[in-house]
């Protein structure tokens, strides 16, 4: 995101939230693909939130569970094909941790609102699907939803270019199943 980009994010943001109670992911999630270009990465990163909301799921809740995801990802694949990863759908370094997440703690910051993804898993500390299960519930979701947050993520994947054996490998890792 530019200079030019994240100033009236910053600015639209601000004025949206003056008139709100709490921070909220959501309302940065919806601001960056109204100011984002069309086809950019941060557009693309709301179109993925807004597909897990459809899910029944907040918009914090989705970032988070995204998150947790990519975390396992990042963790479990050798670096060469998680780079691979982001560099083929770019609209994943916007949830992996930084982008969306750490503009939004930004922005709250400077609002004086705590981030609302606090408890966001920290590098290397997602090593397992239990794990993320364990992320989904302190989101607040069924452990359960893993198993339906995986198909809308791989899907997105899919529908960005990634083909095989990268996708095969992250299928198997997200449903715990061997690959093959």
């Amino acid at each position: 995101m530019n200079k030019l980009s994240c100033i009236a994010l910053s600015l639209t943001f601000g004025l949206t939230v003056s008139t709100a109670q709490a921070f909220s992911l959501g309302d940065a999630a919806r601001i960056t693909s109204a100011v984002a270009a069309p086809g950019s990465a941060a557009a693309q990163s709301a179109e993925l939130v807004n597909k897990l909301t459809a899910l029944n799921v907040t918009p914090e809740q989705a970032v988070g569970g995204t998150g947790a995801l990519l975390e396992l990802a990042r963790n479990q694949l050798p670096s060469t094909d998680y780079s691979q990863l982001l560099q083929s759908v770019p609209a994943l370094k916007e949830l992996d941790g930084g982008g969306l997440i750490s503009q939004a703690s930004a922005i709250g910051g400077l609002l004086g609102k705590s981030n609302p993804l606090a408890k966001q898993p920290t590098q290397n500390s997602i090593q397992s699907l239990s794990a993320v299960a364990q992320q989904f519930s302190g989101l607040g979701m069924d452990p359960g939803m893993v198993s339906q947050f995986a198909p809308v993520l791989l899907q997105f994947i899919g529908n960005q270019g990634v083909g095989q054996p990268l996708l095969g490998t992250l299928t198997s890792l997200w449903s715990g199943q061997p690959a093959g």
